[in-house]
């Protein structure tokens, strides 16, 4: 008998020999998944070792459909080896979080973690039916690796967050955009990619998203309900942006533009054509003022307003007198 098989063995009978009669064995199987749903992703996979009982309720398709590696930031080669070990058709809603190698570029920043072509292609065949895509502090950018291109993407997505990721822009060296799609497919990206079904789109704390990757997001996602620009500062004042954001006056209800130089005569525009606006989000815009108050009033259906305190104190009172 092999090393490997007497270890198999042993690892049987330790299991075979696990006391079995606690309160918690006595438990119907529904109450134990109810139960398990309460776990962290790692935490099921621990709890899958305890015993069959545990190992059975743990692979249920219903404790799956989310799967969270943000709790931990976890190296390409660890996640990779986790997305083919942990392959679920089921899966919905998956979330990972880069983890940085410690190297400092040269502004003394953290450098971040390529999202390579190799994770990219493990999460489109691991996870086919993928709605809900979070990506944070990854670099699809500087690495020989990375993924430069949107395309690289699973397809078909409903949501998409690239939460503190830095990203390709075009620049005068002819450098081509993250969010252009490239006329001929590159290799290795996703076929027939479509991001049409698309809701929510979030670039939060993205910095390098600028004006010229914006003004790709109609075509890309004409669909969209909900647009998050919080903490890219990049994001100025101009009518390229004002004209992007009017191009989803159908459909956009949730609107984060946190810490962007927009000014008055943005939130004027948005407020003639988004009608449809529920959310709006305006903290620490520098060039917004309480001038802007008359337009906010006109949005009827807007039910929270995130601004400084000058602006959103004389709005709520404006709006208690109207009625």
């Amino acid at each position: 008998m092999s090393l490997n098989t007497r270890k198999k063995r042993k690892k049987e009978l330790r299991e075979e020999y696990i006391e079995q009669d606690g309160l918690i064995f006595q438990l119907p199987d529904e109450i134990l998944l109810y139960l398990f749903k309460y776990l962290s992703t790692e935490e099921i996979i621990l709890a899958a070792g305890v015993c069959k009982l545990f190992r059975r309720i743990a692979y249920d398709d219903k404790l799956w459909k989310i799967i969270d590696l943000t709790r931990k930031s976890y190296s390409n080669r660890v996640l990779v080896k986790f997305f083919r070990r942990f392959s679920h058709p089921c899966t919905e809603i998956l979330k990972i979080s880069g983890a940085p190698n410690g190297k400092k570029t040269k502004n003394n920043l953290i450098k971040l973690p390529p999202y390579t072509e190799q994770l990219s292609y493990f999460i489109r065949t691991s996870y086919p039916n993928l709605h809900y895509l979070h990506i944070s502090k990854y670099d699809f950018r500087d690495d020989s690796t990375a993924c430069k291109n949107i395309t690289y993407l699973p397809t078909n997505l409903r949501s998409l967050y690239l939460t503190k990721c830095e990203m390709l822009m075009t620049s005068i060296q002819g450098t081509s955009d993250f969010l252009k799609i490239p006329k001929i497919p590159l290799k290795g990206s996703t076929s027939n990619f479509s991001l049409e079904q698309l809701e929510i789109l979030s670039f939060e704390q993205s910095s390098c998203l600028g004006l010229v990757s914006v003004r790709y997001i109609p075509d890309l996602c004409p669909n969209l309900i909900e647009l998050n620009l919080n903490g890219c500062f990049r994001i100025t004042r101009t009518r390229t942006f004002t004209d992007t954001l009017l191009s989803f006056h159908k459909t956009l209800q949730r609107l984060y533009l946190k810490e962007t130089q927009v000014d008055d005569d943005t939130i004027h525009c948005i407020c003639r054509k988004l009608k449809f606006l529920t959310i709006l989000d305006i903290r620490l815009c520098k060039y917004v003022t309480k001038n802007i108050i008359e337009n906010l009033l006109t949005l009827k259906k807007l039910e929270q307003l995130f601004a400084d305190d000058v602006i959103k104190i004389e709005y709520e009172q404006r709006k208690l007198n109207e009625k």
